[in-house]
């Protein structure tokens, strides 16, 4: 199995998602419930969903690596 097959396996396992959904919800509502006044506590929960809107971007596109090599060759 290829790295890119393996990823594409994880990002298809409904139990991966879900944790990542969890991850994601655990951190707006970081934001969400915070007070005014803790504008730290908010930039730490706002870095770690980028962080993981990050991840999860540089997986798909790791998984979509061939697609788009396959689609670059049609175009020339």
């Amino acid at each position: 199995m290829t790295r890119q097959e393996a990823i594409k396996n994880v990002l298809m396992s409904q139990e991966f998602l879900d944790v990542i959904d969890e991850l994601r919800n655990n951190q707006l509502n970081g934001i969400r419930y915070s007070t005014p006044s803790d504008s730290e506590s908010r930039e730490i929960f706002y870095n770690r969903l980028h962080a993981i809107d990050e991840i999860m971007g540089y997986l798909e596109s790791i998984a979509k690596d061939s697609e788009i090599k396959d689609k670059a060759w049609k175009i020339l």
